[in-house]
This record gives structure tokens, sequence and C-alpha cells, in this order.
């Protein structure tokens, strides 16, 4: 799921998220990668559009992203984690396991993991 710089202003409302403008840089910087930069390539990028970006603010909206499935990062042995707009069909994998995981021990322990029907 891509979505054009000009719309990430409601896309972050929606989930929870401030529209600040290093923010609104790395979304740019991230969104305009044609391949998949690490967070300190990501941070020279959006520094270019907005100076005050830090390497900081680079790491948590990555992660922030990566929650709410709009980036998703690829871990590489030895070096930095590489990001990407939208989710990874390897981390929705990993995700269904990791549950399926917890609910194996759950159930070990006489319990049983029911859906949230709040959300």
């Amino acid at each position: 799921m891509t979505t054009a710089p000009a719309d990430i202003q409601p896309l972050l409302a929606r989930v929870g998220m401030r529209a600040t403008p290093p923010r609104l840089a790395i979304w740019q910087a991230l969104h305009e990668a044609t391949d998949e930069p690490d967070a300190v390539e990501l941070l020279c990028r959006a520094q270019r559009i907005e100076p005050r970006t830090s390497l900081g603010t680079v790491y948590r909206f990555l992660r922030e992203l990566e929650q709410h499935g709009l980036a998703s990062s690829r871990p590489i042995a030895h070096e930095r984690s590489r990001w990407r707009m939208g989710s990874s069909p390897e981390s929705t994998t990993k995700n269904v396991e990791a549950i399926a995981a917890v609910a194996r021990l759950a159930a070990a322990f006489g319990y049983r993991l029911v859906p949230d029907v709040t959300t």
C-alpha cells in the first residue's frame, strides 16, 4: 500500500500520528525511494527536504509506520535494516507464525486466545 505524499497527513491522523515537518520529509524520502534505503540513508535524503530531521526521529517514525503496516524493514546480516513502503510478505508470514506460536504456548498453560472485537 503506497500513498502519495499529499495524502500522508490524513493517513497519519487516522492512525493517531502527528504530521510534523520531519515526519513528512521522512515519508517523502521513503515514498520517492527507488531502492530500499537504511535509516542513515533515509536521514540524509529527508534532511535535504527538512534539515531539522534527526536520526532518532527517523528510527521512531519508521517503527511507528511499521507497526501500522505502512512501511516494512528487511534485516540484513551485519548491516542496517533496509526500509520500504508497505508491509512485506515476509513480515505478514512472521506475524502469523508468531501469533500461532503464542496461541500454542497459551494452550499449553490452559489458556485460549480470543480475537479483540473492540478494534
